[in-house]
């Protein structure tokens, strides 16, 4: 390559023709086409292309399709994210890695999203629960706005490219993967972003490099209950439950809805719930006692009142099953009346004050026993991965080894439903372009701009 070089020496222009030698660019591999992986990958080459720098990205993914997590998220309408925009408040959502992901959230939080998001033509609605998801609700457009974006800064996509193996080298890694026709190729790479997300395979590569892994275990996923409590009400919800779970030395509490489905329970509480208790669930082999209070509100024994002065008042010449208490589903009351030992064609004033009692203890603190667990069809997010205190959540780059960088659920953190998981990868790819640009050329800080 031939450069011209103008100097100036008093009134005196004269030009030196300099001769160099063209360079290699930077290559960088992202091992995952997933939230977090793609996110780096779209990110890290805009910051390139706007700073003059010379970088391949090149993303791996091991399926057909690349962000099938995003496409099937929310029934397809793709939770992007929450509005929850204060960093102290966030990270409550995290059951695990809330302390570190504080950090990222003060760089990149969910108005961040929503800006990135809205300058390249998609915007977001928020939901009354707080979540956002685009205003077409099609997943497929957070897609399409995340396609354009390494169409437009010439990011290669590898699809049906499984890596199976990751070989630290003098100056910088040697990626290795499979095609589809199990064709085997070798490359090597300067830098690499590991963002496998739930994949055996992306722990054991992060294991082989020296990383510590905790056990991974599901998280978010529905209760299987069998109870004549909540027998053939498949389809019937209630909002604003206060559910209980009993461990065996603790237990956790959490507010939200409820689903009844066809194998037990679901909805915001239930998920909540195994969240919360995703590690102490595995190791009981998800059995435990799930306690629910179907109106919080009322403590027991005002309900007791409640009820036993209702049927000597408005419900004395009604028959128990026609009389609408607290909103509650009218196939759901009738059952659990039957569970109280109530016969729902009584009237008010024949029902003894005994078995109301019974039914005051259910409405408030209905015992029911979790017998394992059911995948959920929306998402599916793990507990453990590569521990938290090897990664530097300044750049997400691996403390054990240089030029790695880690994102995404391959990292021990998980976040409750609600647009909290995909926040936490938008939020790490950012930060990890970010500090990947600034490695690459420290004279070019595209961290001191503000997200775009």
């Amino acid at each position: 390559m031939i450069l011209s070089t103008v100097y100036y020496h008093q009134n005196e222009r004269r030009i030196q023709a300099v001769m160099t030698e063209p360079t290699e660019p930077i290559t960088v591999a992202v091992i995952g086409g997933g939230a977090a992986g793609f996110f780096a990958a779209v990110n890290l080459a805009r910051f390139a292309h706007e700073n003059g720098l010379d970088v391949a990205v090149t993303i791996f993914e091991a399926s057909a399709k690349p962000l099938q997590k995003v496409f099937i998220s929310g029934g397809g309408r793709c939770n992007v994210t929450h509005s929850c925009f204060d960093p102290v408040q966030l990270v409550q959502h995290y059951p695990r890695g809330s302390k570190a992901l504080r950090s990222l959230f003060h760089r990149f939080q969910p108005q961040d999203t929503i800006d990135w998001f809205q300058q390249r033509g998609l915007t977001l609605k928020t939901e009354p629960d707080g979540r956002l998801f685009p205003v077409t609700d099609t997943s497929q457009d957070v897609i399409d706005v995340l396609m354009h974006e390494a169409n437009q800064y010439d990011v290669t996509l590898n699809l049906r490219s499984r890596v199976t193996f990751i070989q630290k080298e003098d100056n910088g890694y040697s990626v290795t993967w499979q095609t589809s026709t199990q064709t085997e190729s070798s490359q090597p790479f300067d830098k690499v972003i590991l963002a496998t997300g739930y994949s055996p395979v992306g722990w054991q590569m992060a294991q082989s490099l020296g990383h510590t892994i905790l056990k991974p275990v599901p998280s978010l996923f529905p209760f299987k209950v069998d109870s004549p409590a909540i027998e053939g009400l498949q389809g019937i919800s209630r909002k604003e439950i206060r559910g209980k779970l009993k461990l065996n030395t603790t237990q956790v509490e959490a507010v939200g809805d409820l689903l009844i489905t066809h194998t037990g329970l679901s909805g915001p509480l239930i998920y909540r719930l195994s969240a919360l208790a995703a590690r102490p669930l595995a190791e009981m082999a998800y059995q435990a006692d799930l306690i629910l209070n179907l109106i919080p509100d009322n403590p027991q024994h005002e309900l007791q009142r409640l009820l036993w002065h209702s049927c000597q008042t408005e419900w004395s010449k009604k028959q128990l099953k026609n009389v609408s208490f607290q909103n509650i589903p009218k196939r759901w009351w009738e059952t659990l009346l039957r569970f109280s030992g109530l016969d729902p064609n009584l009237r008010g004033e024949e029902i003894p004050k005994k078995p109301l009692n019974r039914l005051a203890e259910n409405l408030t603190s209905l015992t029911l026993s979790v017998i394992g667990k059911s995948p959920s069809k929306e998402e599916f997010v793990s507990c453990g991965g590569v521990a938290l205190n090897e990664v530097d959540f300044k750049t997400m780059e691996s403390k054990l080894n240089p030029g790695l960088y880690l994102g995404g659920e391959i990292l021990d953190i998980d976040g409750l439903t609600g647009g909290f998981n995909f926040q936490a990868c938008w939020s790490a790819g950012y930060v990890l372009a970010m500090a990947m640009a600034d490695a690459i050329s420290p004279n070019k800080n595209p961290s001191e701009s503000t997200p775009a």
